[in-house]
């Protein structure tokens, strides 16, 4: 043994992957998607009180997990999320804005599930007075070509409240099927399934 470690010599890192962790690095949000209305990003620290006071606005407590008690506890939960998810999983929940206006509008992105075995679920949510527009659908698609093209996912889920209509007709526009429904925690949720035909 010569203390040197032997590399493969045709391995090679991906040049998308080996850009993205350069910019985390950099402490630089990768950037995931853009679409016609949409921009989709890693989230940052400054976007945290926005997106904290969307989830504690009348009516989006219903479906989601609630924030933390503080926005001080939601800023530490988040910063050590950005710190690791991102570089560990490749993937996260990232923030969505408006391109236009530049305004933080919901949330979407990719999650290790909790209740199903070794899967990926996508999730999304918008702003109260940015729902009924079609950003869900549009940045969950960007979101489902993102995993498909960036990393070779093959199959997403989604995890969702029977009686979050809003959140079913999204997962159906998206080309996702109903797989089954699971009681937990005392509501019925849906689980919807997107894979590669």
């Amino acid at each position: 043994m010569n203390g040197k470690f032997d590399i493969e010599p045709d391995l090679e890192l991906d040049p998308a992957f080996a850009e993205r962790d350069r910019q985390r690095k950099a402490g630089l949000p990768v950037e995931i998607a853009r679409t016609k209305r949409l921009l989709i990003r890693e989230t940052v620290m400054q976007d945290v009180p926005v997106l904290y006071d969307i989830c504690r606005l009348p009516g989006m407590g219903n479906y989601l997990e609630p924030p933390k008690p503080t926005l001080e506890e939601e800023l530490e939960v988040t910063e050590a999320y950005i710190r690791h998810a991102y570089a560990f999983c490749d993937f996260g929940l990232w923030t969505v804005l408006e391109q236009k206006s530049g305004r933080i509008v919901g949330r979407a992105g990719l999650f290790v599930s909790n209740l199903l075995e070794n899967a990926v679920e996508l999730g999304y949510m918008m702003a109260p007075d940015r729902q009924r527009m079609g950003y869900g659908v549009e940045c969950g698609r960007a979101v489902v070509d993102y995993a498909k093209e960036m990393l070779d996912l093959t199959e997403l889920h989604i995890l969702t409240d029977v009686r979050n209509q809003a959140s079913v007709r999204t997962a159906v526009k998206l080309g996702f099927a109903e797989q089954e429904r699971i009681e937990y925690e005392r509501r019925e949720l849906i689980h919807f399934k997107w894979e590669i035909s």
